[in-house]
């Protein structure tokens, strides 16, 4: 990629309706984060620290854009089918370091190849698995993390799934990162299948305005 050359951006297909958090509208982002928030976790006095947490994880996100991570968008699900809420994130990073120089070729297939074996020899584990892309490869792993709510409320906790997928770039040795967040934790198997069609299903494009599904 050229100093002068527009980093790839994703199309997601993403089903019911989405908020765009774009970085560079912070301030109508941050009014759309406040908006989330109170759906997703509620408006109940003993959880304001969560709230609190939340909005300064998300605004911390949007004001990190321009940094090594490359953060380009997220969009936060308002219903994932008519009249059915559903807390979701889905973040799309493009940063401009991350490729697999030691690859021979720039094939899809090869590309994510050498991702999932360096990963093995870091972790020494095979804690990664493949997604085939409607252009690409993805590596995909998940988990179930639990925290507290707040220090005050010690016998309450939040679980929290999250996925993330490093998605290869057509014709380029560069990956894009595509994280996918929720506190539907209880459910884990269902929201991995949702996250597993959201990333099968994105392409690379140049288009100006790649997220039809998100709302405005």
């Amino acid at each position: 990629m050229t100093a002068t050359s527009k980093p790839p951006r994703l199309t997601l297909r993403l089903p019911g309706a989405w908020l765009h958090l774009d970085p560079a509208r912070p301030e109508i982002s941050r009014a759309r984060i406040r908006a989330f928030v109170e759906t997703s976790i509620g408006r109940a006095d003993q959880l304001a620290t969560a709230r609190a947490d939340l909005r300064k994880g998300l605004g911390d996100m949007l004001s990190r854009a321009d940094g090594p991570a490359a953060h380009q968008s997220t969009f936060l699900c308002h219903e994932v089918a008519p009249g059915v809420a559903a807390p979701i994130a889905v973040s799309v990073f493009a940063p401009a370091d991350v490729r697999m120089s030691p690859v021979v070729g720039t094939s899809p297939e090869a590309v994510i190849a050498g991702f999932l074996d360096a990963m093995e020899d870091i972790a020494g584990a095979r804690e990664w698995s493949r997604l085939a892309c409607a252009d690409g490869w993805a590596a995909r792993r998940w988990r179930v993390t639990t925290a507290q709510v707040a220090p005050e409320l010690a016998d309450q906790a939040v679980s929290t799934f999250t996925a993330e997928y490093w998605r290869t770039v057509p014709a380029t040795k560069r990956l894009m990162l595509v994280t996918v967040t929720s506190p539907l934790a209880v459910i884990p198997q269902t929201m991995l299948r949702l996250a597993d069609a959201i990333v099968a299903g994105s392409r690379i494009a140049a288009d100006e305005h790649p997220h039809p599904h998100a709302t405005e």
